[in-house]
This record gives structure tokens, C-alpha cells and sequence, in this order.
């Protein structure tokens, strides 16, 4: 086993991008639905390719925003009916090993954390973006001072960690790939359960269509 489990969110451990689904949640305007929908897709699949800063795809996400924290706490039972299957099948795998997990997102705190709970992984294992709030509690943009704001892209953020021993990284885009490539992790395993993203795969050399894969290879790498 591994010393550190270190696993994205969206389209990972959730079927789904978060932010992209909050946004169409939100959306009332059925005639400009479908516009909405393909415009937040580009700007999500350019950011998880690698095509533009993932940083910048998520800026121009946000400034299609209009929330508040209320909208937040409904949309999270929504974001639970969503969690990848392979996960959900696996609960009492990932329960056991929950102490080694670190979630490490370019998505919210806010919803990725009352996911997890429910796996035994708790919010100080979540390494994610927050949402600033006006005195309303309206959405106003992301807190500045989250340890992954300031570090700015996922591999910096796993740097600034220290951690030690045999690290794992599971999922499905470039800034978890960059993790390994950049020396932060020992090994990626691309996770295509949720959607393969062809630039991904043709670099990656462990390929996961879901946790079974995952839990099969380390099964023997244990025994080797």
C-alpha cells in the first residue's frame, strides 16, 4: 500500500464537475440553457487538457456565478447522488485506508468536504478553493488565503505538504498528472470511469477505468 492516496474530485470521485453542475443548477433561463451549458463545458475541458491555465478556466466559470450560501447547502444533496459508482462500491476500501487519502481539487471546500464525510475523510484532508462571501453570504469570488489559492497549481500545493513515502495520485485530468511528472508523486494512475480525456491517457502510463482496477494493481503489487 501506499503512504499517501492522493485523489482529485470531479470527474473523479464524483461523476460529475462540481462547479459546472452548480452553475446549470442555478440556471433559470431555459432559451439560454443550452449556450450556457457548452460555454462552461469548453472552458472546463480546456482547463482539465492542459489547452489554458486551469486557473483561468476557472475564473471565467466563476463570473458566470450568481449564488448564494444557501444555494450551496441545497446543491450539496444533489452533488451526493452523484458520487462515482466505482467509489460508492468501494466505500468500506476506501473507509479502511481513509487515513491515507488527501483530496487535492481545483473545485470548492464547500462541496467536496460534506462528500467525503461520508467516507471518513475529513475537511482537513481536503485541499481545495473556498468561496468568498459578502456580509449577505452572496458568492463574491475564492478566498485568497486557502493553502491551494496560494500555492496555485496542484503540484505546488502537494510540495508544500512534505509528504514522505510511496504517493499515489488518482484522476482524470493534466493538473493531476502534472503531480507525478513534476516529481511530487510516485505514481498516476489516469481514471477514465467518468470521462476519458484522450490528451490524459496518451501520456499516462497507468490507465484505471475505476477503484476495482486500483485496488487489483496495488492487491499485487502488495504481494510481489
Amino acid at each position: 500500500m501506499p503512504k499517501h492516496i492522493i485523489i482529485d474530485f470531479d470527474s473523479t470521485f464524483v461523476s460529475v464537475e462540481s462547479l459546472d453542475e452548480f452553475i446549470f443548477f442555478l440556471s433559470n433561463d431555459s432559451s439560454k440553457k443550452s449556450i450556457l451549458h457548452q460555454k462552461v463545458k469548453d472552458l472546463t475541458n480546456a482547463g482539465m487538457n492542459g489547452e489554458i491555465d486551469f486557473n483561468t478556466s476557472l475564473y471565467q466559470r466563476l463570473e458566470l456565478l450568481d449564488a448564494k450560501l444557501d444555494d450551496v447547502i441545497e446543491f450539496i444533496d444533489i452533488l451526493q447522488k452523484n458520487v462515482t459508482k466505482s467509489f460508492e462500491s468501494n466505500i468500506d476500501f476506501i473507509k479502511k485506508n481513509s487515513s491515507k487519502i488527501i483530496i487535492v481539487s481545483g473545485g470548492f471546500c464547500e462541496f467536496i468536504a460534506p462528500v467525503v464525510s461520508r467516507f471518513n475523510i475529513n475537511e482537513d484532508q481536503v485541499f481545495a478553493n473556498r468561496f468568498k462571501y459578502s456580509r449577505l453570504n452572496k458568492i463574491i469570488g475564492i478566498d485568497k488565503t486557502t493553502p491551494f489559492f496560494k500555492s496555485y497549481t496542484k503540484t505546488k500545493l502537494v510540495q508544500s505538504l512534505n509528504l514522505f513515502g510511496e504517493i499515489h495520485v488518482i484522476g482524470d485530468g493534466f493538473t493531476d498528472y502534472e503531480i507525478w511528472s513534476d516529481g511530487a508523486a510516485s505514481q498516476f494512475f489516469a481514471f477514465i470511469e467518468n470521462i476519458e480525456r484522450e490528451k490524459v491517457i496518451n501520456i499516462s502510463e497507468n490507465i484505471i477505468r475505476n477503484i476495482d482496477d486500483y485496488i487489483k494493481i496495488i492487491s499485487l503489487l502488495k504481494h510481489k
